[in-house]
């Protein structure tokens, strides 16, 4: 037997901004160096992507990510330090929360 989770951030709002969709469209831009990219990867329309972006930003009240506009040769994106260190430490929670629960999962159903 084992447990699911899901951790999604809130605002003190009770607004969700951040949980493993965003974490997996952070991880596609680091991946493919291109928000576009990454939103087709997880059939995620580019302008969801973008308002995903542009409101965890805001939450945070930092950029996650760095967009260099298109033309000719097209454009790119690249991640923050400071959203590079958000996703290890979301990471780092996730990863804590789950082991918890499954030990907790060994207690209540040994």
């Amino acid at each position: 037997m084992k447990t699911k989770l899901r951790v999604t951030l809130i605002t003190d709002e009770n607004e969700k901004f951040y949980g493993p969709g965003v974490q997996d469209l952070l991880a596609g831009i680091g991946r493919y160096g291109s928000v576009k990219e990454a939103c087709a990867a997880m059939g995620l329309s580019y302008s969801k992507g973008r308002r995903i972006l542009k409101h965890a930003e805001a939450v945070l009240g930092y950029l996650l990510v760095v967009r260099q506009q298109g033309g000719a040769a097209g454009g790119s994106a690249h991640l923050t330090p400071e959203a590079e260190d958000f996703m290890k430490r979301y990471q780092h929670l996730t990863d804590t929360v789950s082991e918890y629960a499954l030990q907790q999962l060994h207690l209540f159903f040994p």
